[in-house]
């Protein structure tokens, strides 16, 4: 069975992670145009599911849908926390 993505990055500077139990963590690295240290937005898989990413810039559709497909799965599996 294939490992399970935990991780997306794109354009080199953003990205969102599933390492932090029952959260979504989107970030922005620390050579971002948008902020000079990095920033990040943490949200829970309710609130992701329900209102969509807590990031501010855009994410590549594919990536949003593979980030909602992991989550769902990880909520169907009572993986929430």
């Amino acid at each position: 069975m294939p490992e399970e993505t935990k991780e997306w990055e794109w354009d080199y500077l953003n990205g969102v992670h599933l390492y932090e139990a029952g959260n979504v963590v989107w970030y922005e690295k620390e050579t971002s145009v948008r902020f000079a240290s990095g920033a990040a937005c943490s949200q829970t898989y309710e609130d992701f599911l329900a209102k969509g990413p807590c990031y501010g810039g855009k994410v590549p559709p594919e990536i949003l849908q593979a980030v909602t497909e992991a989550v769902r799965k990880r909520v169907a599996q009572g993986r929430v926390g």
